[in-house]
């Protein structure tokens, strides 16, 4: 299992647009990707003091792989790949690609309580 946390930068003007795009990723994600065993997408919540504060502009994604050929699989795979040809437009990138700083992080301690999994989706 490998765990990573991803920052990308949306575009100004376009932060309607990327969330709502950033939502049919986890929704394709969690469907066709078994493997990607969690994938939670996330903005800064400015109305909660940050330090330092954070840019409005911040997508942070929170992801666990099976392992490291699934991270791979994942960003080489099609799902990711469609996705990115038709939204990429909308985050900052840096010589043609999607601008990403990440750290692989290892887990040492803790637990998920049963109530943060979404109800619906539980059972799945």
């Amino acid at each position: 299992m490998v765990t990573i946390n991803a920052n990308w930068t949306i575009l100004e003007g376009k932060r309607e647009q990327a969330i709502a795009a950033l939502r049919e990723l986890e929704k394709e994600v969690r469907e066709k990707e078994p493997f990607v065993l969690m994938y939670t997408i996330h903005v800064p919540n400015l109305k909660l003091t940050s330090y330092p504060t954070p840019a409005p502009s911040g997508v942070f994604f929170f992801s666990i792989f099976e392992s490291y050929a699934a991270f791979e699989k994942h960003l080489n795979g099609p799902v990711f790949q469609d996705w990115l040809k038709k939204y990429q437009n909308l985050f900052l990138t840096n010589s043609g690609g999607l601008f990403v700083t990440s750290e692989w992080l290892e887990r040492v301690a803790g637990y998920i309580r049963p109530e943060l999994l979404t109800p619906e989706l539980a059972g799945t």
